[in-house]
Parts: C-alpha cells; sequence; structure tokens
C-alpha cells in the first residue's frame, strides 16, 4: 500500500474544495419573476383630486401560444389596464399595488403616455417620479394626447398583441418625433422646452371587429414645452419639418409640381443629414442649419425629361424649397411660442462658451425676437427606376383602314 506524502493535507481537500462556495451570497430580498406584474405603459393625467395613474399590465396567464389576443379569443385579451387616483403619482401607485397580488415593477416600461390637462400643468411631477424610481428605464418614450389619456384603454389591436407595441412601432418606424425620458430630463435641467410627439384618437367602423365603431389612435403633430409646461403645437408638416432639423427623418414621401405641366411627381426622400452651427457676430446671432438628403422618384403624373439635366435640377430645387418651407415653419412656431425645443442654445453654449454666460439669462428673448436662421436644403435625385416615360396606355391611331 502505498502512504501519502501529505496525509493531513489530504483530509483537507474537501474542505477547500467547498471553502468558495460559502463565499457565494443570494439575493435573500428577491422577488420571483411569478409574483411581479410588469408594466409596460404608464398612462398619467389630470383629475380633481389629483393625477390619474393607469397602469398597463401583460397577463401572465393569457399568453398562450398561439392566441391572436383579441377581443373575441376564449381565454380573453392578454392585457389589462388598472387605474387609480391620487394627490400625486406616488399615491395613486400605491393604491394600484394594494389591489393587486403581485408586485409591481417597471422593468419593462417602454411608453409613457400624458394628458393633455396634464401636460398643459407640467410635466415635472411625472419626471419626479420617473428620475426615483430606479427600475425606470431612461430610454422609454413619451406621448401626449389631445384629449383624455385613457381613451388609450379602448384602442382596438388590429395589428399589434398590445396597444403599446403600436406606440413603440411609431418610435421605431421614425414616423413622428421622439421624446425619451432621457430626453425630457436633459430639458429640465437646461430649461424644460423640448417636444413630445402627439397622439389623436377618432371613432371608426372596423370591419375586423364585426362593423363595430371603435377608437382608432395615431400620431398627429407634436407639442410644444417651455419651463416643463405645454404651450403650443405643430401640426403634421411642421413636425416633419421639425424632424429635418433634429436629423431623424428616415424616409419622406414628397410629392411636388413639375415644371412643364404642373402635375405631381413623388419621391422618397431619405439618408438625411442636418448640420447647425450658430454663428456670434457682435449683437448678431445667427443659426446656420444645412441639411443634405437623397431622393428615389416613385411616380409621376408629368411628362417631364428625366434625362435631361436641368429639368431633373429645377426638381431638385423644387424639394430643396419644400424641405426649407417646412423647416422654417417648424422654427418658427417654436419662436412664437417663445420654447427652444430644438435646444439651439445648446449649440451656442458649446462653440462660443463665454459669450454663452452672458446669453443665457436673457436666452428666451433673444430666440423669440432676435435669433436670424439661414436653411438650406440639398438634394439629390439619386434613382429614378428602369421606366424614363410615365406609363401610358397606348392606341393603335385610326388609319380609315
Amino acid at each position: 500500500m502505498i502512504k501519502s506524502k501529505f496525509p493531513a493535507y489530504a483530509a483537507l481537500w474537501p474542505l477547500l474544495t467547498l471553502f468558495p462556495l460559502l463565499l457565494l451570497t443570494g439575493c435573500w430580498n428577491s422577488i420571483e419573476i411569478n409574483d411581479r406584474a410588469f408594466v409596460r405603459m404608464m398612462l398619467l393625467d389630470k383629475s380633481e383630486s389629483g393625477i390619474e395613474v393607469t397602469l398597463g399590465f401583460p397577463l401572465p396567464n393569457r399568453l398562450i401560444p398561439g392566441q391572436t389576443g383579441g377581443s373575441g379569443g376564449q381565454t380573453g385579451k392578454p392585457y389589462t389596464f388598472v387605474t387609480k387616483t391620487g394627490r400625486d403619482i406616488g399615491e395613486a401607485y400605491r393604491f394600484i399595488q394594494s389591489d393587486l397580488s403581485r408586485t409591481i415593477t417597471f422593468g419593462q416600461t417602454s411608453i409613457i403616455v400624458i394628458g393633455n390637462a396634464l401636460a398643459e400643468e407640467g410635466i415635472l411631477p411625472v419626471l419626479e417620479f420617473i428620475a426615483r424610481e430606479p427600475r425606470f428605464h431612461i430610454n422609454a418614450s413619451m406621448f401626449v394626447t389631445e384629449g383624455k389619456v385613457k381613451q388609450m384603454t379602448a384602442v382596438p389591436n388590429v395589428f399589434e398583441r398590445f396597444p403599446v407595441d403600436i406606440l413603440v412601432a411609431y418610435v421605431r418606424q421614425h414616423i413622428t418625433v421622439r421624446a425619451t425620458v432621457k430626453d425630457a430630463l436633459m430639458a429640465a435641467y437646461s430649461g424644460g422646452d423640448l417636444f413630445i410627439p402627439m397622439l389623436d384618437f377618432e371613432l371608426k367602423t372596423m370591419t375586423s371587429e364585426n362593423n363595430k365603431t371603435q377608437q382608432w389612435m395615431g400620431t398627429d403633430g407634436a407639442a410644444i414645452f417651455k419651463l416643463g409646461k405645454m404651450v403650443g403645437t405643430l401640426n403634421t408638416n411642421e413636425m416633419r419639418g421639425a424632424m429635418w432639423v433634429q436629423e431623424t427623418v428616415r424616409d419622406s414621401e414628397i410629392t411636388v409640381p413639375s415644371t412643364i405641366d404642373g402635375k405631381d411627381v413623388s419621391f422618397i426622400v431619405k439618408n438625411n443629414q442636418t448640420s447647425i452651427r450658430p454663428v456670434l457676430s457682435g449683437d448678431q446671432i445667427a443659426i446656420n442649419i444645412q441639411s443634405r438628403a437623397n431622393a428615389d422618384l416613385i411616380s409621376s403624373e408629368s411628362d417631364i425629361n428625366f434625362q435631361d439635366a436641368k429639368q431633373r435640377a429645377i426638381l431638385e430645387h423644387d424639394l430643396e424649397a419644400f424641405v426649407q418651407d417646412r423647416m422654417s415653419k417648424a422654427i418658427r412656431k417654436s419662436q412664437e411660442a417663445g420654447s427652444d425645443a430644438f435646444q439651439f442654445g445648446q449649440y451656442i453654449d458649446w462653440n462660443y462658451p463665454n459669450k454663452w454666460i452672458a446669453l443665457e439669462r436673457q436666452w428666451r428673448y433673444l430666440y423669440a425676437k432676435r435669433v436670424k436662421f439661414n436653411i438650406q436644403a440639398r438634394i439629390i435625385i439619386k434613382h429614378l427606376g428602369t421606366e424614363k416615360h410615365p406609363l401610358r396606355i397606348r392606341t393603335i391611331k385610326d388609319t380609315g383602314a
């Protein structure tokens, strides 16, 4: 029998192997996932006694594979909304929690919708609650409704399984201006001026819902905020102009009349790149905005010859004038509201930090009354397609035979 050279240490091997396990700690105060209620969407509005809070939850017991989640399914809708009113958001949130069998968590909240009345009163209480909630993602997107925010709860799910997915798609597809919690918090630090996209609701007869008349939701411009309060709005065209300034346009359909016969020519304009450069000279403040993009022809009712460089250049000029007009109107609307929602002051601070110290206190007045904007758009028609001429029905002329 061979004896170990280290008989004493051999007996310690099991203890040495188990010792690292003693250093591992568990989450003794953790909550099991089956005991959580995940908030996907948060709806906020003003009420007579404070703030009305509505939280949207998926229902795990109804998330059955193969079910569409429609109202006609045997299991019912796979989501629910719970509403409570409190003096502030925190109190209303606690009232909701007291009625639920699961612990509320905001770790999956991606959408916050604010009613018009609360937006006009100010969104600072909303940002205060979010900033102190550690589970809230700062990239959650924000929207404002024209009326009561609870209209969201009646929106039918035609294309998506959950109402929140509709709003997530609006953000992902760059349909409207984007405003996240992060944007709102940064704006609050620099004066509380920003744009937040607006939602519009109307009654429509839904063929897919047995011809029932239901709420239909869509985008409709943007709300202008000043000092954290809603002070005005942009219509849809002005909102598109704001997206050009903010360089958030992905694909924009633009139709302009041709130069030879006035008939419409439509393009998809994409690859938008915008540069913003302030110029300070004495008492003069100018902001130069240059935007570049490419255009693809998608349809034409005109007999214009797209192979003619001169005629194509005139069309490009018309496209540029169209975009410049939209950008000018959006900026002018923000000036009229006295809101630097584009954060132009930040550009002056970055480029002229010493001069910004003197300008900052009177910046709102200067922005509304004295700042001049030089807007230039450059759009190049890149693709015309394989059809060089407008499509027409060709007939054989009557020769009298």
